[in-house]
């Protein structure tokens, strides 16, 4: 089959009890991950106060939200994908130190087309972290604690959410959005230094690039991991399916369907989830809260999202990973009609929220989860990247059609309902994947991914 279940140590293995520098890599990786979360935020908890200084349509705001929406697109597939041919080390480091100079940048931002420019930036350097992560968890990872090391990462990202949401409000009531940006580049920079002398490259990279002083590179790793040093390198894996391209593999017959299914409920799903992402704290405040309590707000929403995670993450390997993330998206369409119609009162609006968020989040992780289990290891940066990718050009049209919809006076009730709508895309898609899988290993341990028709074995 030319698609495998993730072996987190791919051709070389790992044992099953993890070492002190694994746990240290994939706590370094939930780091980083709440530096994107709040580099992420940092423009949707400053967007109400902005917009008022710089006198911004909301249709121009939506329009820089897409523009960090199509960094991300340009990071997730071009820049991202470059990891499995130049190597993920130099990949990472260099997002990581894009994304300090982009945010640290933006909080001296001029006007609002510099900002427009650097948020790009900021969106590649974010989109080429969103892949390398995801796989340099499953590699650390033991089989056992993958999944809920992916879930673990993913809560790293709400939680930066959350740190954005708590300065925000600080800053906002002090000394103004420009500290948010400051802040976020800050964190940046430490992440970049902590990578420097942490972060080692991919095993697998190594094993089949075997260029000189790979070997010794390869058993430096081994002793960190505390495991047996190789006298001479593996076999080195057969390349002709890199080299011809990850798109063939993704698109045999064996994956097809499945695949192209995903993708579409990527874009889509993307669609609804980059639109509360961005509008979220606008819509709070145009509802009647505070800038400060809109911002706030992404605290709640922020842990009810961690919640979402950590429920993905501990059902999805008894569940299935397709069919519960499912679930989570029929879950998640029902609720945001029921915040569409909700009363404006403030504790009922946050509450609800929370709950839409836990739901979207959660998703936001079982689409990873399927991702990482889908593809063969040799081109799993490149299968995690177009399925992020296609996530991203779900997430350039979203943001734009929230703020056309606010520029042109639509109800809150009336924007929402145009999402729920949208939300139910994903729902059919990702459910005709998994009714599609059959017998492609698309759940962990070489099982399908979770037939509707089939019982669950684990």
């Amino acid at each position: 089959m030319v698609a495998a279940a993730v072996n987190p140590g791919g051709t070389l293995g790992l044992p099953a009890k993890m070492s002190v520098y694994q746990y240290a890599v994939v706590a370094l990786c939930c780091l980083i991950n709440i530096a994107d979360g709040f580099d992420v935020v940092s423009l949707a908890v400053a967007a109400p106060v902005l917009t008022r200084e710089w006198h911004v349509d909301p249709a121009l705001l939506g329009a820089m939200f897409s523009a960090a929406a199509g960094g991300l697109v340009i990071g997730a597939f071009v820049i991202g994908p470059m990891a499995d041919r130049i190597g993920r080390r130099p990949v990472m480091l260099g997002a990581l130190g894009t994304l300090a100079v982009a945010l640290l940048a933006s909080g001296v931002a001029a006007n609002i087309w510099q900002l427009f420019i650097l948020r790009t930036i900021t969106g590649i350097g974010l989109g080429t972290l969103v892949v390398c992560l995801n796989t340099t968890v499953a590699e650390h990872a033991s089989e056992k604690a993958r999944n809920m090391s992916l879930a673990v990462l993913h809560i790293g990202f709400t939680m930066g959410m959350m740190l954005g949401s708590g300065i925000a409000a600080y800053a906002l009531q002090t000394s103004g959005w420009r500290l948010i940006f400051l802040a976020a580049g800050a964190l940046n920079v430490l992440t970049f230094m902590l990578s420097l002398f942490l972060l080692g490259e991919s095993r697998e990279f190594l094993v089949r690039r075997q260029a000189p002083g790979d070997l010794d590179r390869l058993n430096r790793l081994n002793r960190r991991m505390e495991i047996a040093e190789l006298a001479a390198m593996p076999p080195r894996p057969d390349r002709s399916k890199d080299r011809g391209a990850a798109l063939r593999v993704m698109l045999s017959p064996e994956m097809r369907t499945q695949t192209i299914l995903v993708w579409i409920a990527s874009a889509t799903y993307a669609i609804v989830g980059y639109f509360l992402l961005n509008w979220k704290p606008t819509i709070l405040a145009n509802a009647g809260l505070s800038p400060t309590l809109a911002a706030a707000s992404g605290i709640i929403t922020g842990a009810c999202g961690t919640l979402g995670h950590l429920a993905m993450g501990a059902w999805s390997r008894r569940v299935g990973e397709g069919r519960l993330t499912t679930i989570f998206f029929g879950a998640g369409a029902i609720t945001l009609v029921i915040f569409g119609v909700q009363p404006p009162v403030p504790i009922a609006l946050l509450a609800m929220a929370g709950i839409t968020t836990f739901f979207v989040v959660g998703a936001y992780t079982g689409l990873f989860l399927v991702s990482v289990v889908m593809y063969p290891q040799s081109i799993q940066n490149a299968g995690v990247g177009f399925i992020v990718g296609f996530g991203r050009v779900g997430a350039i049209i979203g943001p734009a059609i929230g703020g056309v919809l606010l520029s042109a006076g639509l109800s809150r009730m009336d924007t929402y309902f145009v999402f729920s709508a949208i939300a139910v895309i994903p729902v059919v898609t990702m459910y005709l994947a998994c009714r599609a899988a059959g017998n492609t290993p698309l759940r962990s341990g070489r099982m399908p991914l979770g037939e509707f028709d089939a019982e669950p074995a684990r």
